[in-house]
């Protein structure tokens, strides 16, 4: 693990299942896996940043031809799958995304493809992801981003649950310094960074996605909940109260309730 690890979102049991189960969410969403626009070839080289268990590459995988180079990097290798479960062209690797590329990785991917780094966004500085994800990719290669957008006009909120548990989760955000304005401000930073944007969507989830939706969503603040707490902090009510509010939230999805965040998607092009 990289000494700079500052996830608040864990690496347990739960956690892995959260991500492979969001996958699937966003698989149905988007109706892609790998975005049908960029060109794959048996020599393209894909890279997938904050990979954790490394379900989207896994996925892609069964789709390309096994020359298709795959690499998933994160910061901690806690999550990656067993090498018995691992075909010979997926490789995964320890790198932190906010530090400087590796020389060996410099230039050499068609394909860079992101989801959800927002849990190591602070301050909505975006700058240090952006330019990773550049210097990994050869010009003409592209960028695949996907991201959940929590600003407050973008949340689902249905039902008193959801509003009564958005107020602490609210305060969670602001005191680990989380702002997300900088979600729907994606393409105006990955242009100046100097790539063309080809498309950018900002849809919600569909109604009959909306559960699913949801309990990805309360999985993730369960467990940043946790992190928290462990950490501790002097704005944060007991954690009875929160549990309380989780498990109301929890029982409510049932009758309707709802709480989830706008899916964003972006894909780019670095100049050839």
């Amino acid at each position: 693990m990289a000494e700079t690890d500052d996830y608040v979102l864990g690496r347990d049991y739960a956690e892995g299942l959260r991500l492979e189960t969001q996958h699937l969410l966003w698989n149905i969403h988007n109706g892609f896996t790998i975005d049908p626009k960029i060109p794959i070839t048996p020599q393209t080289k894909i890279a997938d940043l904050g990979t954790g268990t490394g379900v989207w590459l896994l996925d892609v995988a069964t789709q390309v031809p096994p020359t298709v180079q795959l690499d998933g990097f994160d910061i901690s290798d806690e999550q990656f799958p067993h090498k018995s479960n691992v075909p010979d062209n997926v490789n995964f690797r320890i790198t932190d995304a906010l530090s400087k590329v590796p020389d060996d990785l410099l230039g050499k991917y068609d394909v860079v493809h992101i989801r959800y780094l927002g849990p190591i966004v602070r301050g909505g500085n975006t700058e240090p992801i952006i330019q990773h994800a550049i210097q990994l990719l050869k010009p003409g290669g592209y960028l695949q981003w996907e991201e959940g957008d929590l600003s407050p006009k973008k949340l689902c909120i249905k039902g008193p649950e959801a509003e009564a548990f958005y107020t602490f989760a609210s305060l969670s955000y602001r005191s680990s310094n989380f702002t997300f304005s900088w979600v729907e401000d994606l393409p105006n930073r990955v242009n100046r960074a100097g790539l063309e944007v080809l498309k950018f969507r900002m849809d919600p989830f569909s109604k009959a996605m909306a559960p699913l939706a949801t309990r990805t969503f309360v999985l993730g603040h369960i467990a940043g909940t946790n992190s928290l707490y462990k950490i501790g902090h002097e704005s944060l009510p007991p954690r009875h109260e929160v549990d309380a509010l989780l498990a109301a939230l929890i029982g409510a999805v049932k009758n309707g309730a709802a709480y989830y965040q706008t899916p964003v998607s972006l894909l780019a092009r670095k100049p050839a």
